[in-house]
This record gives structure tokens, sequence and C-alpha cells, in this order.
């Protein structure tokens, strides 16, 4: 394990001492405790104190706080201020809590607010960062009553959504027709020169360049030829970008590319960064830079990276963090009782992009998942795990939703979908005729939801063609005949410049078979912006 997460001998940006200046001048009687406490130790006592003498004048409160009593309708009850106060009683309860941080080499990370912002006004160090200030300012408005929580208004939350643009903007379609023609003529001349290829995609020899150009435009309606000639390498992506990347950028992701994170960027994925955005646009595509373009922290870390879950370091014959025993090591993946996460070992395993803040990097980094798709194609081992998976499913007496997901789930050929959607049924199948025969409170929990988890309808919509929402749509008909209620496509629009004809024209056809699609979006900063995934 390396040492404590923060240096006492750095020195505050000026940043940082303009916030604090703030804090204490906001505050005269946060700023006599921490002026007037000869140690870090005092100051929380006596923070710890005024705090409680404030909590006390609220019954409700001070019954929440001691845990008399408890649940959503006991907290709705609570003050704004209230909150305030609580949490920061919960910082001086927890002072000196020390956590490992797996994504940090085991870093150890010390919980000591008051020690950091009481170093800060006696010493000017301590090493807490300016948002740490920032968010004390606010925190300390909080208890003190100027800021207020109000909730604001329809009108104004879509004041905020209006000024993010969308890829359903006519002025935007504009400009994805120009970068993917201009995608398409540096494939076309790589091509022509013999330094990109694949023989389901090739030129007439008679071809001209507007024939060329026709034929192209053609392919990019076929998801497989996006997959062909995916981008894997940060100069290449730089050149379809017209070499509009900063050098700082372009560093990061040689660094990336030295250390072994796999970059993979689809034709249509990259039409949709503005390169030369006028002076509306610029900035908008920020959410899907950030997903792309990796951060100089992920590449430092890469190689270390521990798994972001507890539950998904298996190993065979052992309880995983929830206690689980599971079937294969790469598989399945569980937390909840009433819910599996299933993986099949077919193209799946891959994505339409690595997305930067992957949930499943670790997975990429030991190799378990990649873009190695000619070697993803199912196996004849992947039949036998398939009913070692299934047998355990019908044997699970509380399982009632599996996720089936990946990588991404509709990476997946159609046949190999439909094996593995054909195998939860007849498990389902299984499962309730063996309930007719057991008594009544011995019965197993039937499966209720199916769920694919995807990102296909944003990086490649063109994947949803004839073929998949025809398997998807005979799965839910026979399906929903012994139980199954929900069919949910799970998929992650980030920013609404990911809204595009074709990603709009892809979901439809996902309704028309009948299914559901949700979106979990990932709150990365810039999509975090006020109004940008509203």
């Amino acid at each position: 394990m390396k040492g404590a997460d923060y240096k006492l001998d750095i020195a505050l940006s000026l940043r940082s001492r303009r916030v604090l200046h703030k804090i204490m001048e906001e505050n005269p009687w946060f700023s006599n405790i921490l002026r007037n406490s000869d140690t870090y130790q005092e100051a929380e006592e006596e923070i710890s104190h005024y705090c409680m003498s404030l909590l006390k004048k609220s019954p409700e409160a001070i019954k929440y706080y001691n845990g008399e009593v408890s649940g959503r309708k006991a907290y709705k009850r609570l003050r704004w201020k209230d909150l305030g106060l609580i949490r920061m009683l919960d910082y001086i309860t927890h002072s000196g809590l020390q956590l490992e941080d797996p994504n940090q080499g085991g870093k150890i990370i010390t919980n000591q607010p008051i020690k950091l912002i009481w170093e800060a006004v006696h010493n000017k160090r301590g090493g807490a960062r300016y948002a740490f200030f920032q968010d004390m300012m606010h925190l300390l408005r909080q208890i003190s009553g100027k800021l207020e929580n109000v909730r604001p208004t329809r009108e104004k939350v879509e004041k905020w959504m209006d000024s993010y643009l969308c890829g359903l903007d006519g002025r935007i379609i504009k400009f994805h027709e120009i970068n993917k023609k201009r995608i398409l003529e540096i494939l076309i001349e790589k091509m022509d020169k013999g330094e990109m290829s694949h023989p389901r995609f090739t030129f007439d020899e008679s071809m001209n360049d507007e024939q060329k150009m026709e034929r192209a435009m053609e392919w990019w309606e076929d998801h497989t030829f996006h997959l062909s000639f995916a981008i894997r390498d940060p100069e290449l992506i730089n050149e379809m970008l017209s070499y509009s990347l900063e050098e700082k950028q372009m560093v990061i992701m040689r660094d990336a590319q030295a250390k072994g994170i796999p970059f993979f960027v689809t034709p249509y994925y990259l039409s949709l960064l503005n390169v030369y955005a006028p002076d509306f646009a610029v900035g908008s595509d920020l959410a899907i830079r950030d997903y792309i373009f990796y951060s100089r922290e992920l590449v430092e870390e890469f190689g270390n990276i521990s798994a972001w879950e507890k539950e998904d370091i298996v190993e065979a014959g052992k309880p995983n963090a929830a206690g689980w025993i599971l079937p294969t090591d790469e598989n399945v993946h569980r937390r909840y009782p009433f819910v599996a996460i299933l993986i099949p070992d077919n193209m799946g395993r891959a994505c339409g992009g690595l997305c930067a803040s992957c949930q499943r990097m670790y997975d990429f980094q030991r190799g378990s998942l990649n873009f190695q798709l000619d070697k993803l194609k199912p196996t004849e081992r992947w039949s036998e795990k398939l009913v070692k998976i299934m047998d355990y499913f019908e044997q699970d007496s509380q399982l009632r939703d599996i996720l089936i997901t990946g990588g991404d789930a509709l990476m997946a050929s159609d046949k190999s979908l439909k094996k593995v959607l054909d195998a939860v049924y007849d498990m389902a199948v299984r499962k309730k005729e063996a309930n007719k025969k057991r008594p009544d409170g011995k019965k197993y929990a039937e499966l209720l939801r199916v769920r694919l988890g995807t990102r296909l309808p944003v990086y490649l919509p063109q994947r949803v063609n004839d073929g998949l929402i025809e398997v998807l749509r005979e799965f839910k008909e026979k399906a929903k005949k012994i139980g199954i209620k929900q069919f949910v496509i799970q998929t992650h629009f980030e920013s609404p410049l990911e809204l595009t004809p074709a990603s709009e024209k892809a979901v439809r056809k996902l309704l028309s078979a009948g299914w559901m699609v949700t979106n979990q979006l990932v709150f990365t900063v810039s999509a975090s912006r006020r109004g940008h995934t509203s």
C-alpha cells in the first residue's frame, strides 16, 4: 500500500486561497473556530458542538441523525439546512476513516476534511484542491441559509436544454454529412494505395472517383463496413479529423497506444465530431470527445486497474464479494439476488467503440474483452459453457432478471444472439415446468425480464437491421407466452448530438420489435453540465 493521499506540505493554489477567503468572510462562526483552534481535532469538536446545537432545534432532524427514524418519508421531512448540518457532522464522525483505493494502486484515502481546511487556514497548505474548497463553500452556504434548494421551473430547464445542439438539427446534419464525405475520401485514398483493405469491400478497376464515392456511400449503411474500417490508431484518428487535435492530446493518445490501451472508433461515430465548427457549435461535441479521447490519469493507471466492482473479481469455486459462486469466471456477474449479468463468448465481447470511461476497462486490460473481432466468433466450448450457465440459472431460486451484455450484446451476430436468447427461453420453460411439481412455498422465482445492454444505437446504428429485429420480435412473441413480461434494450446516449437520423431510425426499429428502449446515462463531467442531457 502507498502512503496517505494528501501531502500537507503542498501549498494552496491561488484559486483555492480565493475561495477560502470567501468561506472565512461569509461564515464568522466557522472562521473563529478555525483560527482559535490549536489543533484540527479541537476544531472538529467545536464545529460538531455548533452544528449539533442547530440540529437540536429541529426534532425531526435530530431523530433522523440519531437513527430513531429512517426511510424516505423521514428523509423528505428534513429541511435543506438540516441536510447540510448532517453532512458536516458526518464529516467529523468519520474523520480519520481510511479506505484503500484499488484504482490508485492501493493508495490510502483518509477522510479528514476539517484537517485539510484547518491546515489551509493556519499554514496556507494541506494539499486540498480547488474543488474541495468550492464544495465546502456551498455546504456552509447551505447551513447558513444563503444557498436555497430551489427546484428549477420547466421553462428554465428547457432553456438550459436549448443551449445544447441536437444531432437532428438541420445545421448539424449538414456538418455530419461534410464529415462523412471527408472520412470516406480518406478511406478511399488509403484503399487505392493498399494501406487499408477488406475482401468484402472493393472497388472495380474501371471506377472513377465519383463512382467510388457512390459505392462507399452505399457501404456506409452496412454496419460491417464500419467494423472493418474502424480506426485503431491515434495518428489515423487525427488525420480523419483533418489534423485538428492538439499536440497535448496526441501525446496522451500515443502514450495510451504504447501502454496497450486499444483504440476502436467507427467511421460513423467519428463523423459526429465537429472539426471546423462555427461559433454556435463550438464545444457542443465535448461529451462525445470525452468518450473517444483518453485522459492522462487513465493512461497512467492502465495496467494496474482493479475491477471497478468488487463482484467482478471471480475465482473458480470461491464466492465473489457478494457471496455468489458462479458457473464460469468470465461469463456471469452477480451482485443482487434477483439479477444476473450474462456475457456470452461471442462478438458481444467487443464493442462498437471503447468508451474512455468504460466500467469494464479492467476486462479490456486483462483481455477478456477486446477488439480482435475475428477471434471472437463462438466456439464449441461456448456451446458447452452456455449449457452450464443455463443449468445454473435454472437451479437459482431467486433469479428474475437477466441482463445480456458484454462488451455489447448487439455486437453478436443475429445467429449468435438468437442462440443465447433461445437458451434463455428454454431455461425459463424448464424452470416453469419444474415449478408445477414444487409445493407452495418451495417454488422458484421465474424469469420476468430480459435486457440487452448495448451502445450500438449510438456507436453503430446501422447494426439495427431487419435480421436483428426479426430475432428480437420472435423471442418476445414466444417468451411473453411463458410469463416473461419485460423486454428491454438498455443503451447509453451521452449527448444530444448522438441523436441523429440514423440513431433515431434504429431506436424506432427496436421499438417496432416490441422491446422497450431505456437510456442509462454515464455521468461524465461534460455530460453532467446543466441541461445537457435533460
